[in-house]
């Protein structure tokens, strides 16, 4: 099964997605950057989805650069802001510049599988700038799966619903399965492979990068993800 809420139905994101704190999210790294003494403003933004955070980042001043995997998520983005975007994809970046910051925000890296933690790490690595910081989450995700669950919300278009489960594959990843009905009555079925990765194992790989790591919980209360914030060792 595709996923198509990212190919098919990005209009439906933004709906879904509606009660995400975006500014929280882009203030936690402004501020993260002032703490480190970053000065400079490339950004590399890796699974800008949409573009709800990308334009809050070239609001900011910074030069940024976006990338994502899915066509339909960048014909979205680019309507919101005058950003660089790419197709691309983790770990197989060919943006060639280094970057002041590089963010991955929302669990962008829970996306891939396992064997493709390390070389997504040392691509990114390559792409940091000295004296230059990475800041990105760890989501946490239910290892074992987790009950079905129903959404309901609201577009311009009208009402939506959607039922979502993360089922535990045996293979140490999860399938995160979601039907949808959308607003014009319209249903469709999407599936999308993660990993629960565990903070240590990101951190060992990021000391085996040479990043010097940063870990804290949270971009703000009540937000449970970890967020390791990185600098050159």
């Amino acid at each position: 099964m595709p996923e198509r809420l990212y190919t098919d139905h990005p209009e439906l994101y933004d709906a879904i997605q509606s009660e995400w704190d975006y500014d929280r999210d882009v203030s936690f790294v402004t501020d993260a950057l002032d703490r480190f003494n970053v000065d400079g403003e490339r950004l590399l933004e890796i699974g800008c989805g949409t573009g709800e955070h990308t334009r809050r980042f070239v609001a900011a001043g910074f030069d940024v650069t976006a990338i994502d995997k899915y066509d339909g998520m960048l014909n979205v983005a680019r309507e919101k802001c005058d950003a660089d975007f790419r197709r691309e994809a983790l770990p197989d970046l060919t943006v060639e510049r280094e970057f002041d910051v590089i963010v991955l925000i929302r669990g962008v890296l829970n996306h891939l599988p396992p064997q493709d933690l390390q070389p997504a790490i040392d691509a990114i690595e390559t792409r940091l700038a000295a004296g230059g910081a990475l800041v990105f989450d760890n989501s946490p995700l239910p290892p074992d799966g987790n009950h079905p669950a129903l959404a309901v919300g609201t577009t311009d278009q009208g009402d939506y619903a959607r039922i979502s489960q993360h089922v535990a594959t045996g293979e140490g990843r999860l399938d995160w399965r979601s039907m949808t009905v959308t607003p014009d009555g319209e249903f469709f079925v999407d599936s999308r492979l993660m990993t629960p990765f565990d903070d240590a194992t990101i951190a060992d790989g990021l000391d085996e990068a040479g990043l010097a790591v940063e870990a804290v919980d949270g971009y703000g209360p009540g937000d449970e993800r970890t967020v390791f914030v990185c600098t050159q060792a």
